[in-house]
């Protein structure tokens, strides 16, 4: 399933690249589907940014997917009307998509601290402080 899930990603994230434009996008969902040892937990994680951030849908992934990867995956995913810190607390409902959110915040902290305005590690900050409650 995992393997599924890189190859999916990696076609969707081709041609992004991080913040600072110089690291491939690709390099962020495999630092953080690595945080995690079963099949499960990584193809969630390697999928994590795959809707909100490219032109693949729910309704494909349900194509290669059981329905609980797809689920997590949206819920993962921010939707343009959604608040931001909304979207964090109802992230907490859900054990796996909290700890694949927390691995995802502290790798955009580590990887782009540098390029990210001190409101954004602010935002970043407090939703931690959400989840880890």
């Amino acid at each position: 399933m995992f393997l599924e899930a890189l190859k999916i990603s990696y076609k969707a994230h081709k041609g992004q690249v991080r913040k600072d434009s110089l690291v491939p996008y690709i390099v962020h969902p495999l630092r953080v589907s690595g945080y995690f040892n079963d099949d499960f937990k990584k193809t969630i994680a390697i999928l994590h940014d795959v809707i909100e951030d490219t032109d693949i849908t729910l309704e494909d992934l349900k194509i290669y997917f059981p329905i609980e990867v797809v689920k997590i995956v949206d819920l993962l995913s921010r939707k343009k009307e959604e608040m931001y810190f909304d979207y964090v607390k109802k992230i907490t409902k859900n054990k796996i998509a909290t700890e694949i959110k927390i691995v995802d915040i502290i790798d955009n902290l580590s990887d782009t601290i540098s390029v990210h305005p001190v409101s954004m590690i602010d935002r970043y900050i407090k939703s931690l402080d959400i989840l880890i409650k």
